[in-house]
């Protein structure tokens, strides 16, 4: 059951990631958006591997 709770979770962080990453826009002298882009894009993989992992891992139980 925690390892359910645990993916929902980290799916939606994966889910939040996403949309960071869809609607980051800059301008301006110093315009960091292309990394913070990259940053979102990286995390957005990251937390959507760890909910399948943890989803596959909660049903073989």
């Amino acid at each position: 059951m925690v390892l359910k709770i645990i993916s929902i979770i980290s799916a939606a962080l994966a889910v939040v990631a996403i949309a960071g990453a869809i609607t980051v826009t800059g301008s301006g002298f110093l315009d960091l958006s292309n990394i913070v882009r990259s940053v979102c894009i990286v995390i957005a993989v990251i937390f959507g591997t760890l909910a399948v992992t943890f989803w596959i891992i909660s049903t073989k139980r």
